[in-house]
């Protein structure tokens, strides 16, 4: 089975074993940048990896690329949580024009096992969900008392979600990640350069001596600050519970797990690994 997570500023894509879908094998990567105009300034500098390709949103060889990365898994399920309507087009043009004939299968709330207290859960990200069904799990699996569970994903937004006790996902709240604030920065000012977010340190230098520096500062400063505010928030307002643990993913998480106080956990890959749970409660369509 391959998992697939279409988020709005990149995919990740990672195969697993059908009679034990976990842990993950190695993830394939692509990022593209949101859409965000950003008039005369050049694009970042992004990272390398052998895993990970850089693209445009519209560039089919990068999904025909990825695609070719699990050329071995013919007839194969692909199970897939996507965000990104585009993004989830391009992957099905893919994969029908690849010769491995796989069989394409995208989640919606529905298929999350969760009992979901919210006004629109159809409305609701299904990237939210797996996430918070990951935490849930990863939490209460192996102990006699059932907790709420904290679940904070650092992606192209930043989502801070709280599950009750008995697995309820209550809902939470959404603010600009790391990457998308740096490109808003960029976007919306004449003279800031657009900086990428992999210069953006743990603990950038304070006070900034240049304008690079200074961006670092700010921009960490509201990541960290907004969800460490949050995690606060719903620990002293939520059943006065300040032991509820903290579930950390995204692939800015690392910026934020030394701004939280403990309990807290990094798990990455959370939504891939929650649709690794639920692969095989998913019926196979035919």
């Amino acid at each position: 089975m391959i998992l697939v997570d279409i988020g709005n500023s990149g995919l990740r894509a990672a195969r697993v074993h059908v009679d034990s879908p976990s842990p993950l094998l190695k993830v394939y990567r692509l990022s593209w940048t949101a859409a965000v105009s950003t008039v005369r300034k050049a694009s970042p500098e992004q990272e390398a990896a052998p895993d990970l390709r850089w693209c445009k949103l519209e560039d089919q060889s990068a999904f025909d690329w990825l695609v070719s990365q699990f050329g071995e898994a013919r007839g194969e399920t692909w199970l897939v949580s996507s965000v990104q309507r585009i993004a989830l087009e391009q992957l099905r043009k893919s994969l029908i024009a690849s010769a491995m004939q796989p069989e394409i299968q995208v989640v919606s709330y529905a298929d999350v096992p969760l009992e979901i207290d919210v006004l629109s859960p159809d409305r609701t990200g299904v990237d939210r969900l797996l996430a918070a069904y990951c935490a849930y799990r990863h939490v209460n699996d192996n102990i006699a008392t059932q907790q709420p569970v904290i679940v904070v994903q650092a992606g192209t937004a930043v989502t801070v979600d709280l599950v009750d006790a008995a697995g309820v996902f209550l809902g939470g709240s959404i603010m600009p990640g790391l990457g998308l604030s740096l490109q808003l920065l960029a976007a919306g000012t004449d003279q800031l350069p657009w900086l990428g977010n992999h210069l953006v340190d743990a603990q950038p230098t304070l006070p900034g001596k240049n304008t690079e520096q200074a961006i670092s500062a700010g921009v960490n400063a509201a990541l960290v600050g907004g969800a460490s505010h949050l995690v606060q928030r719903y620990r002293h307002e939520w059943g006065k519970r300040l032991e509820i643990p903290v579930v950390v993913s995204g692939g800015d998480g690392q910026l934020l797990i030394p701004y939280i106080a403990k309990p807290v956990e990094l798990v990455e890959y959370a939504v891939l690994q929650g649709l690794g749970l639920i692969g095989k409660r998913i019926p196979k369509a035919h």
